[in-house]
């Protein structure tokens, strides 16, 4: 056995009876490779792996007992967190016998990592392209897959906050519909919190009473150009005269259109007179700040009144900028026109 010092780790290499060093590693082959690993072992620390055990281990013992052979293959551990519950990635290192000074690349070969395989074979492609003779190709091979690794490790974490976020918000929402069933007040809580989307309380003396239903007016979908395929809004738009009119129209979009309550925003404004001739207006953007101003106004440049404009849009996945409160405020106009409560002159 011949022994050399990287760091605290022994790098061994153990050759059968009556075989020398020689016959397997030229002495200047082992001496490179003990001076890369003496680097990987500065570089790395506990993330290289003894090549003798496997790189699943969580064995404490059996890692400070294994070591690190010349011949290969080598283990680096490329993040902290066990992604998708596969185990911590790591790379793998195979070397041919005349690495580092032959034309032959060594192998790479990338463990516990769930990715497009596409990706992944672009990656193992891209670590052979890397090499050249004579070139240490351990850390910068082990660098450039945790800069892939960490893009997925953030991925992976901002799932599981999503998913946490999503639980806890199912949770709310089945105790807040539990509460509902004794209390003066129904609550609609957003299917997910990703879209800023506030709880509402609805008085159920309201949106039970017959009194104060509304007829509500439906825009065919609008598609905006150069939007995402699922991208769509519509507006919903009803004659008004008290707050409770306001309320029950609401919570009849929120609570008995499925599609509605999962749109990702439901803007709103609306304006009319109450018994005393007082204006009474307001306005709420559900999430798409500037929205619901947009759409207030629309009402007062227009001259309607009496009247309530919910725009309910789903977003499609692509960012449409400041032209998005153009096609609000269009589908809106649209709406309003439909109802009577405009001119479309």
């Amino acid at each position: 056995a011949v022994k050399s010092r990287a760091g605290d780790t022994t790098v061994m290499l153990v050759l059968p009876n009556e075989v020398t060093m020689t016959d397997v590693l030229s002495e200047e082959v082992t001496l490179r490779r003990s001076e890369e690993l003496a680097a990987l072992q500065a570089y790395y620390d506990d993330a290289l792996l003894p090549s003798l055990i496997p790189p699943s281990s969580s064995s404490e013992d059996d890692r400070h007992q294994a070591t690190i052979a010349l011949e290969g293959p080598w283990f680096i551990q490329l993040g902290n967190l066990s992604l998708f519950g596969l185990g911590i990635p790591t790379l793998e290192i195979r070397l041919p016998s005349s690495y580092p000074f032959g034309n032959e690349c060594p192998t790479p070969i990338i463990h516990n990592v769930m990715m497009n395989p596409q990706i992944k074979e672009e990656l193992l492609q891209e670590l052979q392209d890397m090499y050249d003779m004579e070139l240490d190709v351990g850390i910068m091979w082990g660098e450039r897959c945790r800069e892939e690794i960490s893009i997925l490790e953030e991925t992976y974490t901002t799932q599981q906050q999503i998913q946490q976020q999503d639980d806890d918000h199912r949770t709310a929402l089945k105790a807040a519909n539990d509460d509902d069933n004794d209390q003066e007040v129904q609550t609609f809580i957003p299917p997910t919190t990703r879209y800023n989307q506030p709880i509402r309380n609805f008085p159920t003396s309201v949106i039970n009473n017959a009194k104060y239903q509304r007829e509500i007016l439906h825009t065919p979908p609008f598609h905006p150009p150069k939007s995402g395929a699922a991208e769509n809004m519509i507006a919903h738009v009803c004659e008004v005269k008290c707050m409770e009119h306001v309320h029950w129209a609401l919570a009849e979009l929120l609570f008995n259109d499925k599609k509605v309550a999962k749109a990702t925003h439901n803007m709103f404004a609306y304006r009319f007179h109450g018994d005393d001739s007082t204006l009474v207006h307001d306005n709420d953007d559900d999430g798409e700040k500037g929205s619901g101003t947009k759409l207030a106004s629309l009402l007062e440049l227009s001259g309607a009144e009496n009247v309530l404009v919910v725009v309910s849009r789903w977003y499609g996945g692509q960012l449409l900028g400041p032209a998005r409160f153009k096609w609000i405020a269009g589908v809106a106009r649209t709406g309003l026109v439909q109802g009577g409560f405009i001119n479309g002159d």
